[in-house]
């Protein structure tokens, strides 16, 4: 299980399952979103995650939407209309003590930067091992 929080804590989560998987976007959006070179998602199915709280929905695009706090503003999700079962979780909403039963983190090592030509031209991505795409997947 995992849970989170926005930045005031007036919204906090938890899930039945650890993420799926990590990726970072460097899309212009998730940029001006998170206020930084790339927003780091972590994936899980929609009906996976229970809120204390329902954050505030947005249309971001015409192929997406995100939500936030209405209290402090944090960034909690985002979706794709395409891929509706799975909701892209703000990694760093997540708590850090949560672990699995081996005790390692629940929070996976990013599996992949997308859009990276979008990328911000003065951020240098970090050799980590992680799948790089010019868009969504190619």
């Amino acid at each position: 299980m995992a849970s989170g929080s926005c930045a005031c804590r007036y919204i906090r989560y938890t899930t039945s399952i650890p993420p799926g998987k990590m990726i970072n976007c460097h899309c212009v959006e998730c940029r001006k979103q998170s206020g930084a070179p790339y927003q780091a998602w972590v994936f899980f199915p929609a009906d996976a995650i229970q809120w204390t709280v329902k954050p505030t929905e947005w249309r971001s695009s015409d192929t997406a939407g995100r939500s936030f706090c209405p209290r402090c503003g944090s960034t909690m999700t985002m979706y794709l209309d395409k891929n509706l079962p799975e909701t892209g979780v703000a990694a760093g909403t997540m708590d850090d003590d949560d672990d699995d039963d081996d005790g390692k983190t629940v929070v996976p090592r990013p599996a992949a930067h997308i859009f990276l030509g979008e990328k911000a031209s003065w951020f240098e991505v970090p050799d980590d091992g992680a799948e790089r795409f010019q868009g969504w997947t190619s």
